[in-house]
């Protein structure tokens, strides 16, 4: 028998990423660290309008870019 209760949590949806440029980042981390090629048909396979891409592009490169870097800068670099 299926029932319906209330959540005592938040939902997941509340813990999602909304700024774009932001989840942009993260998908061209995700694409490079999947060892493919972050170019604009490989963000756009991940969900991104081709206006997204333009809007929001280079600023998310430049944020990779710097998450990149800090990850790879630690102790044991």
């Amino acid at each position: 028998m299926i029932e319906l209760r209330r959540a005592d949590a938040a939902p997941l949806s509340a813990n999602l990423e909304t700024d774009p440029v932001r989840r942009m980042a993260d998908a061209m981390l995700h694409i490079a660290g999947g060892g493919r090629t972050v170019d604009r048909d490989a963000i756009a396979l991940m969900g991104f309008s081709a206006a997204e891409i333009d809007r929001y592009g280079v600023e998310a490169r430049d944020l990779a870019n710097a998450r990149q870097s800090g990850r790879q800068s630690g102790p044991d670099a």
